[in-house]
């Protein structure tokens, strides 16, 4: 690969990279981070990306005393985010093959097939907690932010 633009090819994920206080970290157990982008990878980057796969065992375990949620607590960003949750059944690619439950501004929505949802800045999402998972299951967010907080 020419060295003039490989700076801008994430190929792997940075090692010891903490997660946000409202991201309940799960350990490298069950979540596998692929890849994350952001102004500290790629210089001026205005864009944050977080890549990962969720395993399957993930949400068997209870979720930790003080916490709302096993993936991540309520919380809200001054800006728009985008993320999604995609299963891994050729047969079927909107099975999800677990179960989310995600709350946005108080109400509660069960979902149990692929989706990418867009909440605004401002709007107060989770907690959210994912049970059943039976395939692996890719998870990324992108926000309009070149550092995620």
């Amino acid at each position: 690969m020419s060295e003039k633009y490989r700076k801008y090819f994430i190929l792997s994920g940075e090692k010891g990279l903490g997660f946000p206080p409202y991201r309940n970290d799960a350990g490298s157990k069950f979540i596998k981070r692929i890849t994350l982008v952001d102004k500290n990878k790629v210089k001026n980057s205005e864009l944050y990306n977080e890549t990962m796969w969720i395993l399957p065992g993930f949400g068997r375990e209870p979720i930790p005393s003080g916490k709302n949620g096993n993936f991540w607590e309520e919380h809200c960003h001054d800006f728009g985010v985008m993320f999604g949750f995609y299963g891994f059944n050729y047969e079927n690619i909107m099975d999800l093959g677990a179960k989310i439950e995600i709350w946005i501004e108080g109400i509660k929505y069960e979902i149990t097939e692929s989706f990418t949802s867009f909440i605004p800045a401002g709007v107060k999402h989770g907690p959210l907690t994912i049970t059943d998972v039976k395939r692996p299951i890719v998870h990324y967010i992108n926000a309009e932010t070149g550092s995620y907080k």
